[in-house]
């Protein structure tokens, strides 16, 4: 399916931004992906990540004569919103305005970061060793949900089917990291109210409302970290338990439709498991997690 929909970043493949949007902006280089990494590592005790990714279906009104385009698994009429979050919930990337129905994780697949993470024309540094784990060489990579595909540059959870104490341990290492674009989301509905109810223009308006809500979330965070807090989930006192940020009594974006019909690599398995030991040892642990997760 040929997807119609702007991708927004900054990098080596055919992604427009400067004249549009300076504030969405994809680093190019090692030492800007180095920065970002290491900001999480620091937030969220997770190495190796560049970004948090996420898609969410933005509700419209039926376009005329657009037949079942945007109608998505959900049942509602949607365009779609990609994006790539760092560490500070801002936008460095997205893919915005394909149809309702693309609403598998074909638009990441498709998508130019994708691409060019895949090929590394976006400068990725070379992978490195995780401490205290023998033979371990970690690629640095994004981190999604079960809608995307198990990769050497995407790590995501493991089923949640009869995990043992190790794999649940690193799920919930991996789900703290990606708490960072959810909450993300929370803030633009919390924000911008009219994504929380069907939007009554056609999708290149949409389009251009959405990027703009993007590009001035970004603005505002870089002018004021702090306005966003209030709405944020916050980990509280010793047992770091999450107290729900106000975003979520609101009426929730769809999240895209899970991956179906591609197996993940040896490699990619190869580094989860690797990822999964770290967690686990006495580098990688944070001192609340057994308990957090009932496994003591």
């Amino acid at each position: 399916m040929e997807l119609n929909h702007t991708a927004f970043g900054q990098h080596s493949m055919e992604i427009r931004t400067e004249t549009v949007c300076d504030r969405i902006k994809t680093p190019t280089s090692p030492e800007d992906w180095r920065k970002i990494a290491n900001e999480f590592y620091q937030r969220w005790n997770y190495p190796c990540c560049v970004g948090a990714v996420d898609g969410k279906h933005i509700a419209i009104k039926q376009p005329d004569d657009s037949g079942s385009e945007y109608f998505n698994y959900k049942h509602f009429f949607s365009v779609i919103l990609l994006d790539v979050v760092d560490a500070n919930y801002k936008f460095i990337y997205v893919d915005v305005g394909a149809p309702g129905r693309a609403g598998d994780a074909g638009v990441f697949n498709e998508s130019t970061i994708n691409r060019a993470l895949l090929d590394n024309s976006i400068n990725l540094p070379p992978p490195v060793p995780l401490e205290g784990i023998a033979e371990s060489n970690i690629s640095y990579h994004l981190v999604g949900d079960d809608a995307f595909s198990l990769q050497m540059t995407m790590m995501k959870p493991y089923p949640h089917r009869n995990l043992d104490k190790k794999k649940r341990i690193f799920n919930y290492h991996l789900s703290r990291v990606r708490r960072v674009v959810e909450n993300l989301f929370g803030i633009l509905g919390n924000r911008f109210r009219v994504f929380l109810t069907p939007i009554n223009l056609n999708p290149d308006k949409v389009t251009n409302l959405i990027l703009a809500a993007c590009c001035l979330h970004n603005y505002m965070v870089d002018k004021n970290k702090h306005t966003y807090l209030n709405v944020l989930d916050v980990e509280t006192g010793e047992s770091h338990e999450i107290a729900v940020g106000v975003w979520r009594y609101d009426k929730q974006l769809i999240g895209i439709q899970p991956a179906q019909g591609r197996n993940a690599t040896n490699d990619a398995k190869r580094q989860r498991e690797l990822l999964t030991s770290y967690f686990s040892s006495e580098y990688g642990a944070v001192p609340w997690q057994e308990k957090l997760l009932g496994l003591e």
